[in-house]
């Protein structure tokens, strides 16, 4: 199995449109959301959240409040899995990816998709850093996430 470590703010959406939508709660771009389709579709990826809004999900439904629906509701629109999410413990992210990874042997290969800078040894190679909010998932992030996942192994 292949997974995609998932940051929402920076990734599925951006500065510009988060301020022209002018709205509350969770924010994601359509256009963000068919280019991490691309990637789900050319790899059979399937998505840990690591973003901070996955306190808001959980894999039963019943638990999640009305922004963990929204989530819930936007990724079935879109044909992408959730199987999960990185712990709601604070940690730094890395060592939350990792100890999910750690719990989770079975994984063949992963990539983290976010706008953070995350230095970590064993994200090395993994990670696909968006541009700090300016533009979000695009084209060229778009090719390294599948390059890393149907290249790299664990």
């Amino acid at each position: 199995m292949r997974v995609i470590f998932l940051d929402f703010d920076g990734v599925l959406n951006y500065e510009r449109y988060v301020r022209v939508y002018k709205g509350f709660g969770l924010i994601i771009d359509p256009e963000r959301m068919k280019l991490l389709k691309q990637i789900t579709d050319k790899t059979g990826a399937v998505v840990v959240l690591s973003t901070s809004w996955r306190e808001h999900w959980s894999e039963n439904a019943e638990n999640c409040d009305e922004i963990g629906h929204q989530i819930i509701d936007l990724f079935s629109e879109y044909d992408i899995k959730i199987i999960g999410k990185t712990t709601d413990v604070w940690l730094p992210r890395e060592l939350q990816i990792r100890l999910w990874l750690h719990n989770h042997p079975e994984i063949e290969g992963f990539a983290v998709i976010d706008d953070l800078t995350l230095e970590d040894p064993v994200l090395e190679g993994h990670l696909v850093k968006t541009h700090n909010g300016r533009k979000g998932l695009d084209e060229e992030s778009v090719k390294q996430a599948i390059e890393i996942l149907l290249g790299g192994a664990r």
